[in-house]
């Protein structure tokens, strides 16, 4: 529940509110008919509204009739960043306007459901690549001495009773979805949360006025350059570096080009910093990959919490022992358990990502989700040294209708490493696939590169296996086990790349 007079004053705070609009007249104050007003429900979606829901006009482009439809529902307050008594005459609802709507649904649902975030150990990552693993990785190593009460937030699941999973929609929810969800951690018994931070929950303001007890920034590269997600690089780096600001404890990768500039930043914000990196570099904690997944890990600095000895992933990928090491660094400040901390990370499973399918008669078929430069170079650069004898077959597109920088990234990677491209629709989002495709192939330097096309993904998985040999390596990028294609608006059901891989790896 949340009452008017505790929403005015919690904009007020965050000096959000500039009036309120009751009937045709303007406040400042709550008039004194209205002090008792309070609100049972919370919601941005007209079709989730309830009688005495407080209803958030989000949205760049928002049109009023959602309002229309929401006070129909029993909306009895809108929050806007515009005056809507001329669309909605003698509406009964209050407004109260506000200077940005999604500063305010982030304050006021979070008292709304209240402030889940107090009651949690609140851990969150961000970087290019690799936050989705680390989440998995931290969450494992936590619940092996913590027991079931570590949820997470990731784009490939959510899990907020310790053992549940449900599909993501987004990388981080909008701020009213994650504070009820936190909420619904909370009365779960969860005393941990580890999620992923984009640059977008910063860009959107979903995260806005969420401190986290340890942030962690793993890497950065060009991504989400787009007109609708970021405008340049700058952008995006200011938006993931405000993790920073809103950490207790920072744990940042020393790789990082932009590393003294993040040191910079978290001195001017008072926020300590813990760096990870390879054995070269001047960290304060180092690793030293090893054989079969194993990896050595150094403490250099006195006085940060000791961590020191042997570690193994079972996910594939050089990359992977840095997304390890930063997991361990956090887990090590919560646990002295280094054991069982070991043991978690080794157990660690997550799906779709690094999935290595072989069969008897040689093949091998990879399914990754991994979608930019960075994520898919490095993902080459480990089958290359794994698998040298064969050739690299990628089946690949790129998102439609934003991320347009991405076309260049595939094209790029593509041109550097891949013997064989096989290029196919991802989720076209309502642009023309064949645009994609031309926009990737633009980008194509390799001369000696076999290139494909056939936009029915499906019969491009069938086809690279139709052209391997065995030791050569198909990898099917971007997609995973998902099991749909988004197409316009809505999704479409696919088979998903993995389940396909398996199938046909009995076939072949």
């Amino acid at each position: 529940m949340l009452t008017l007079v505790k929403a005015v004053e919690i904009l007020k705070q965050h000096q959000l509110l500039t009036s309120l609009i009751v009937g045709d007249q303007r406040h400042y104050y709550v008039p004194a008919a209205l002090v008792t007003t309070q609100y049972e429900h919370v919601a941005y979606d007209s079709r989730q509204v309830e009688p005495q829901t407080l209803f958030f006009c989000k949205g760049a482009t928002f049109n009023p009739r959602y309002a229309a439809d929401a006070i129909t529902a029993g909306a009895s307050a809108l929050v806007t960043e515009h005056n809507l008594v001329a669309d909605l005459p003698n509406t009964p609802a209050v407004q109260l306007l506000v200077t940005n709507v999604q500063k305010a649904m982030a304050v006021l649902t979070r008292e709304f459901y209240g402030n889940p975030d107090q009651a949690l150990t609140m851990i969150g990552f961000t970087g290019t690549k690799g936050k989705t693993t680390s989440v998995y990785f931290l969450r494992h190593m936590l619940q092996a001495v913590l027991g079931p009460k570590v949820a997470q937030l990731s784009s490939l699941a959510n899990c907020i009773d310790g053992h549940t999973f449900e599909e993501a929609h987004l990388t981080t929810p909008e701020s009213l979805d994650l504070y009820r969800l936190l909420r619904a951690a909370v009365d779960h018994g969860m005393t941990t949360l580890v999620m992923e931070v984009s640059s977008q929950a910063y860009k959107k303001n979903r995260v806005y006025g969420l401190e986290f007890d340890y942030g962690v920034f793993l890497n950065i590269s060009p991504d989400h350059i787009s007109p609708i997600e970021h405008p340049d690089f700058d952008d995006y780096l200011t938006c993931k570096s405000q993790l920073i600001k809103n950490s207790r404890q920072m744990i940042i990768s020393r790789a990082i080009p932009e590393y003294d500039y993040l040191i910079e930043l978290a001195d001017t914000y008072g926020t300590p910093v813990l760096s990870f990196g390879s054995q070269d570099l001047d960290a304060d904690y180092q690793y030293l990959p090893q054989p079969h997944g194993y990896f050595d890990v150094a403490t250099q600095t006195a006085g940060s919490p000791v961590l020191s000895g042997r570690f193994r992933v079972m996910i594939p990928g050089f990359f992977n022992y840095e997304n390890a090491l930063a997991a361990l660094i956090v887990a090590r400040h919560l646990s002295d358990d280094v054991d069982q901390l070991a043991h978690g990370l080794a157990q660690t499973v997550v799906p779709g990502r690094m999935e290595i399918l072989t069969n008897d008669h040689g093949y091998i078929a990879v399914a990754d989700y991994a979608h930019n430069y960075l994520s898919l170079t490095e993902s080459f650069k480990f089958l290359k040294h794994e698998y040298p004898n064969g050739r690299l077959i990628v089946v690949i597109g790129a998102i439609g209708s934003k991320a347009q920088s991405r076309r260049q990234d595939v094209g790029r990677a593509l041109s550097e490493y891949a013997d064989v491209a096989m290029l196919t629709s991802e989720d076209n989002n309502g642009e023309d696939p064949n645009h994609i495709l031309a926009e990737i192939k633009a980008n194509l330097t390799n001369p000696t590169l076999e290139v494909h096309e056939n936009l029915d993904r499906a019969a491009t998985i069938k086809a690279a296996f139709e052209l391997a040999q065995p030791g050569d390596v198909i990898f099917m990028a971007a997609k995973g086990r998902e099991d749909f294609m988004r197409e316009g608006d809505h999704n479409v059901p696919y088979v998903g790349d993995y389940q396909l891989a398996s199938q046909l790896m009995r076939e072949y």
